[in-house]
């Protein structure tokens, strides 16, 4: 269902809804949207840290830091891609639901949901190919933000599996910032 269709939908059944159809469907895809990019980042994020986790009971050989970086930014990203989230009907309430939901007639909640769920989830595509690309870049900019070493001699290097959850949760905690962004 497009968003012409929701509207000449109100336009059919002007006791579904009091106000403006054009103003009410604007805001309410607005709404879902932000709810799909919040949503995207923050699976990412439990990916992120599920991924940690496995990573904290292994300890590895060493390697310098910015060969981590690189490393773990760059199969998490290919991991990513292959594990992207789809919204469906049982996400609706999460994406619309609330006052939202309450302000429609439960018959046009009804005709609404293949709609709200369709645009959840273009947004959660193109947010989590975004996802996957900010990951795979990240290696190059965490290096340079924390100074990581390319030292490969055993004094200047450090456990793998140390330094790969330490960039896994740097990752962890930029997700959640780009999930709510100030």
């Amino acid at each position: 269902m497009e968003r012409e269709e929701v509207l000449q939908w109100f336009e059919k059944h002007p006791d579904a809804f009091e106000g403006d159809p054009s103003e009410f469907v604007s805001r309410w895809e607005q709404a879902v949207r932000r709810h799909a990019r919040e949503a995207a980042w923050l699976a990412a994020r439990d990916y992120v840290e599920e991924r940690r986790h496995d990573q904290e009971r292994s300890s590895g050989a060493r390697a310098s830091e910015a060969y981590v970086a690189r490393e773990v930014c760059h199969q998490l990203a290919y991991e990513l891609r292959r594990h992207e989230p789809i919204p469906t009907n049982e996400d609706v309430d999460r994406l619309a639901g609330g006052p939202t939901k309450r302000a429609v007639s439960s018959e046009a909640w009804q005709v609404l949901i293949p709609w709200i769920v369709d645009v959840a989830r273009k947004q959660e595509h193109e947010t989590w190919f975004q996802i996957v690309a900010y990951t795979d870049k990240r290696a190059r900019e965490l290096i340079r933000q924390h100074h990581l070493s390319n030292q490969c001699d055993f004094d200047h290097t450090k456990c793998y599996g140390t330094v790969a959850t330490w960039i896994e949760s740097l990752l962890e905690r930029d997700f959640v910032n780009h999930a709510f962004p100030h």
